[in-house]
């Protein structure tokens, strides 16, 4: 049987909530790692005398903690398919045709077919849509050089968490310690952290 497109976005995301929530749900279990490893140790203790109690629960915690960054690629492939299904909902459903006054540093004329993306509220500066966007291609595409719109979407990313001590990098394409960044963009840029959050906000850029 050939598998076509849903016509109303309703029916889209109702076929493709099966396959988002099990993605959630993968994020989920990595996260479940950091958060055992939150049980055994916290900031708050750091300077504090190192007995053999609190030595033994900073293993504890570091041993979790090990095991949750063991699975930031896993993390990201999790997040990069929940992008791939948002980023086909606004290619199939968004009848957006104008540019914002806030995407004209970011979208080069020539890129035409990106304008339907060009919606949502604002974020960082960005029109949500445009993040789904970035965030989906350089998922796609992480092995490559990514190409103008990303690159600039990305900049905007990195100058909003400039000052921000724990993601001060997270958005740098330069970073030679991340090669794929759905997973950040998800969380902390997007801050669609369930499978609730994310209908609502999609079903708000299509609205």
């Amino acid at each position: 049987m050939k598998i076509t497109a849903p016509k109303h976005p309703d029916d889209y995301f109702r076929q493709t909530e099966h396959a988002v929530k099990h993605a959630y749900a993968g994020l989920g279990s990595c996260w479940e790692y950091y958060r055992q490893a939150l049980h055994h140790w916290d900031m708050s203790q750091v300077g504090q005398p190192m007995t053999p109690e609190r030595k033994a629960a900073l293993d504890r915690y570091l041993e979790q903690a090990g095991r949750y960054f063991d699975l930031k690629f896993s993390e990201a492939m999790f997040a990069g398919a929940i992008f791939q299904v948002a980023y086909m909902a606004i290619r199939l459903y968004s009848r957006n045709a104008s540019i914002p006054i806030s995407c004209t540093s970011i979208l080069p004329p020539s890129q035409k077919s990106v304008v339907r993306f060009c919606i949502g509220k604002e974020l960082h500066g960005v029109p949500t849509g445009l993040i789904v966007y970035a965030a989906r291609n350089q998922y796609n595409h992480w092995d490559e050089q990514p190409h103008e719109v990303t690159q600039n979407v990305f900049g905007a990313l990195s100058a909003a968490f400039y000052s921000n001590e724990l993601a001060d990098l997270a958005f740098d394409l330069s970073n030679p310690t991340i090669n794929v960044y759905p997973d950040e963009i998800l969380l902390v840029a997007l801050g669609w952290k369930s499978y609730d959050t994310y209908l609502t906000e999609m079903n708000s850029l299509l609205s």
